[in-house]
């Protein structure tokens, strides 16, 4: 409920105007050495996105992972809040909070789950980017990891734009808008380790490993991609997350074909994978193809390499997804045809959800605890009711540290009148951890509810449903009740 509370303080600030509008933000990524329970050093990389609604106040969403010691796959997400103060020209006072939920790795002391953060220190700002040092506390409440560091960050800046729901095309004019060349694709990866490989426990690894997850990659120019991917174990190493930053050059083979070569940084860990401190990194070659304008077909593989454990392996992967393309307004003139803009409604959901006990909720039969989670679910409709989902959450109670579920789906809204909505949606993935008996992994999640709009672009919504365990056990009851967000994106037929 806290977390709840605080999602809803934040988001209400989020209202819109009438028109084309800019948003502030930025990337903040941040290292600092944490000392666990038991003494040990973990080295944790930190990844946030913000909203800055003015220069002194921002708030957003982000998650940790580590990086050094011998913790690979402990991973947290949550939401971050703060504000800045300019002592002088361009040297802020930085500091803020973060909420969030996760753990792993068998880390010592992580308890339910629960993380808060709590930093104060110097930012400099060079204009596009900023750096600074800070010192933190990071607590788990519900376990014992109680660890005071400095730490350091770095903050990327870029304005995002929104649009109304309606869009007025004579309006439009007032600006210059640029194609963003993006795209968003799911993707199923399976991994092949070698007959001679062994688990962090020791044991020989015979099986292959599935994962599923997504990517989202922007042109940064014409030939090179940036691009974020996640991924979670399907099948083979329940538990196993990665997530990870990297870079693609682009050579263009046909008017739809592409070859993107592409190299990449992370952190990733869990199921028993060896991994280390968690650091990792790839290389693949992926052929793209794209038969419309909007849908993107991908195959190829490469080579996973951990940088301080023992798992190497060879991985095949194929991708099915869309060419977002969204346009971004500035300043310099384009040729984009006026008639051809639309609006793209899109809604966040900042979600505190309960698995009910049941006896198949976990493999510790002496845990009778209702299990809480929170996260985000992000959608994109593809009429005015049915959309597609991408859900992300993680535990911060009832004795759950360390299990987080990835998922997508398909939902329905309906609208009742009076402001009200019927909700409904399947979503299927990968959740691990925790002791919740997920069997392989694979899990789905059937859900209906209600919604009810507080304005144009606020709701509240709550929906009940089951999560089960696609091959073992899991059969559990479950509640969610979500602050949700809408916007708009402009894109061009």
């Amino acid at each position: 409920m806290k977390s709840l509370l605080l999602i809803l303080v934040l988001s209400s600030l989020l209202l819109s105007k009438n028109g084309v509008h800019y948003r502030h933000a930025s990337l903040q990524t941040s290292y600092e050495s944490v000392t666990l329970n038991n003494g040990e050093d973990m080295g944790l990389i930190g990844l946030n996105y913000l909203l800055h609604p003015n220069k002194h106040f921002y708030y957003g969403f982000g998650a940790y992972g580590a990086a050094t010691g011998n913790r690979g796959g402990f991973f947290t997400g949550g939401f971050t809040t703060g504000i800045k103060y300019e002592l002088i020209k361009d040297l802020y006072i930085d500091s803020g909070i973060f909420f969030g939920g996760g753990g792993g790795a068998s880390a010592d002391g992580q308890g339910g789950g629960l993380m808060v953060k709590a930093y104060s220190g110097l930012l400099a700002d060079f204009g596009t980017f900023s750096l600074g040092v800070n010192y933190s506390l990071i607590k788990f409440p519900n376990g014992q990891i109680d660890s005071k560091q400095v730490g350091v960050v770095a903050d990327m800046k870029f304005t995002t734009t929104l649009a109304d729901n309606q869009l007025n095309l004579d309006s439009l004019h007032q600006y210059y808008f640029s194609n963003d060349q993006d795209y968003l694709v799911a993707t199923y990866q399976t991994y092949f380790p070698s007959s001679s490989t062994k688990t962090r426990a020791g044991v020989i690894r015979t099986e292959s490993i599935g994962l599923v997850g997504v990517e989202y990659g922007i042109h940064v120019a014409p030939s090179v991609v940036t691009y974020f991917e996640s991924a979670g174990a399907l099948q083979g190493a329940n538990g196993y997350m990665e997530v990870l930053g990297g870079a693609a050059y682009v050579t263009k083979i046909t008017k739809k074909t592409e070859l993107f070569t592409k190299a990449s940084l992370g952190l990733g860990g869990g199921g028993q994978v060896d991994t280390g401190g968690g650091g990792i990194s790839k290389a693949s070659l992926m052929l793209s193809y794209s038969p419309t304008k909007r849908i993107n077909l991908r195959m190829g593989g490469g080579y996973f390499h951990s940088l301080n454990g023992g798992f190497d392996a060879p991985f095949a992967e194929v991708n099915f997804g869309i060419n977002t393309n969204f346009l971004s307004a500035g300043a310099k003139k384009n040729e984009i045809d006026y008639n051809s803009i639309y609006s793209q409604k899109f809604t966040m959901r900042f979600v505190n959800q309960t698995y009910l006990y049941s006896n198949t909720l976990s493999t510790d039969s002496s845990r009778k605890d209702n299990v809480q989670l929170t996260g985000v679910k992000f959608d994109w409709f593809l009429t005015d009711k049915l959309y597609i989902s991408g859900q992300a959450l993680s535990a911060y109670a009832g004795k759950a540290g360390g299990y987080a579920a990835g998922m997508f789906g398909f939902g329905y809204v309906q609208p009742l009148g009076f402001g009200f909505n019927a909700v409904a949606e399947l979503a299927v993935g990968a959740g691990a951890g925790g002791r919740i008996n997920t069997g392989g992994g694979a899990i789905t999640q059937p859900m209906v509810g209600l919604s009810y709009q507080l304005s144009e672009n606020l709701a509240l919504s709550t929906m009940a449903g089951k999560i089960l365990a696609l091959n073992g056990d899991l059969d559990a009851n479950v509640l969610d009740v979500a602050l949700v967000y809408r916007f708009n994106k402009l894109l061009s037929h």
